[in-house]
């Protein structure tokens, strides 16, 4: 299943460490936000991991996309091209 990961972490080592973690599991899409593919097991260990990093005042949002629908992402490419992926 596919999921939508974002954060909003004050502290920079703290968030540096989450960013790091994250990217082990899924690809970076904006600063603070990731696509992971994953099943339940492995985002429930992503979890236990994000746990030990982050505190009550943090937020770490977890959202399910349902893999039934495209995602379309539009931006600019590295090299000035336009993407459009559906």
């Amino acid at each position: 299943m596919r999921f939508i990961i974002c954060y909003d972490i004050s502290d920079d080592k703290k968030r540096n460490k989450v960013s790091k973690l994250l990217k082990a599991y899924g690809i970076r899409t904006q600063l603070s936000l990731f696509e992971v593919e994953a099943d339940k097991e492995t985002i429930i260990n992503l979890l236990n991991e994000v746990e030990k990093e982050i505190d009550e005042i943090d937020k770490f949002f977890i959202y399910p996309v349902d893999n039934e629908k495209k995602i379309i992402r539009m931006g600019i490419a590295k090299n000035g091209a336009l993407t459009f992926v559906i």
